[in-house]
């Protein structure tokens, strides 16, 4: 079934540009067709615009983080007809929907050490909830809720290694006490995810059982935004 779209779609080159701006489109489309669908549609009324690809590009939509595989019809039962399309970072983007993403590989630094190479491509799996995050709007140095969830993974595949892990991420100033939950800021919602969070800090608490009262005060005090 076609519907009809309303969407302001995000647009900057920082080749060209001072500042971003944004494009209305109108556009109608099958709602059984993907987000990707979308975005070559958009592409195909201005050839100009781009827009990342493979399985793993992503957005945001109304705010909300998103693989752009994912169904139109799941999106437009969410938000509705009228959407604002943006990349995952709007700080950081190089051409409208792609962005500069090397501050999230810095974060698999962090772990480098104490896990594999082949699993990078994990890692990577995890990118919107890196960049889903308010937290990193307000802290550059926070280590990121990507990480934390493959921390989680790697303390399971690599259990020899489980106390370097978690002690990388037990940062008082930078670490797994500054998250917030994600829910509201991913689509679908990344209860899994959660979870994972969730029990990575519990092991952190047998490990360090005291944190700063400060981080816990700050980690508090997001929540409630």
């Amino acid at each position: 079934m076609e519907c009809k779209l309303a969407l302001s779609v995000f647009r900057f080159d920082a080749k060209t540009d001072f500042l971003p701006y944004y494009k209305k489109h109108f556009i109608t489309i099958d709602r059984s067709l993907s987000v990707n669908d979308l975005l070559a549609k958009i592409k195909t009324e201005d050839g100009s615009f781009d827009y990342p690809k493979g399985d793993l590009a992503a957005l945001k939509i109304n705010g909300k983080a998103l693989f752009s595989n994912v169904s139109l019809d799941g999106i437009i039962n969410s938000f509705g007809n009228s959407l604002t399309l943006e990349p995952l970072s709007t700080k950081r983007a190089t051409k409208d929907m792609i962005i500069n993403t090397d501050d999230f590989y810095e974060r698999f630094d962090l772990l480098d050490a104490y896990v594999d190479g082949k699993d990078r491509p994990l890692f990577e799996h995890y990118m919107i909830y890196h960049y889903a995050s308010s937290v990193l709007d307000l802290h550059e140095g926070f280590q990121g809720d990507a990480l934390f969830a493959f921390a989680y993974d790697m303390i399971h595949k690599h259990p020899e290694r489980k106390r370097e892990i978690l002690e990388v991420v037990a940062n008082e100033h930078t670490g797994i006490f500054l998250h917030v939950k994600l829910c509201k800021k991913i689509y679908p919602c990344g209860a899994d995810v959660e979870k994972k969070i969730t029990e990575l800090k519990n092991e952190v608490m047998k490990l360090k059982p005291y944190p700063n009262t400060l981080v816990e005060k700050f980690s508090h005090h997001i929540e409630l935004l």
